[in-house]
């Protein structure tokens, strides 16, 4: 049987119409589909977001910021798991803001060889002037959608957010509505 002629996808590969249709039907096919688009989305939302920020902050120290605003105090291996970034890159981040005056360490009382990381009064200033553009600027990206969509967008990535989960963290999620 001849193969489906190639057509030119915008980035330049070619796939065959029978190709698209295969990854359509087939579940393995849909997710990975699913999954490429969410990175995509992923990855123009942060370009753009960075361009907007740039002349302020660097995305990955507004992270550091919005996650110690969210709760204070917390140590360099949460901060690590909060932020999706190995204990070097977290440590790195933390010692460049501790440099610049916008958290610091503090040991742990219980524990010495713990230290957790706070924002000072100047890294708080910051993100509190800092949320509002940075979520402003999320809007802009997202508001293109209508809002039904994107309240339909918003419950199934809740969904699929809860369904990644491990089990004893469900019933907690499913109780919130971020």
């Amino acid at each position: 049987m001849p193969a489906a002629a190639p057509s030119t996808r915008k980035n330049g590969a070619a796939r065959s119409s029978a190709g698209r249709k295969k990854a359509r039907t087939e579940p393995a096919g849909e997710s990975v589909s699913i999954w490429f688009r969410l990175l995509s989305c992923h990855a123009m939302m942060l370009a753009e977001l960075r361009r907007k920020l740039e002349d302020r902050i660097t995305l990955a120290r507004f992270d550091l910021l919005a996650s110690l605003a969210r709760q204070d105090g917390q140590t360099l291996a949460g901060l690590s798991r909060a932020l999706l970034v190995s204990a070097g890159n977290v440590t790195g981040l933390v010692d460049r803001a501790e440099r610049d005056g916008v958290v610091e360490r503090r040991p742990e009382p219980s524990d010495r060889r713990v230290a957790r990381v706070w924002l000072t009064r100047q890294g708080r200033a910051l993100i509190r002037e800092l949320l509002p553009l940075h979520a402003r600027h999320v809007h802009e990206l997202i508001s293109g959608l209508p809002a039904q969509d994107r309240r339909e967008l918003r419950r199934l990535l809740g969904e699929l957010r809860d369904h990644l989960l491990p089990n004893e963290s469900r019933q907690v999620s499913s109780s919130k509505t971020s």
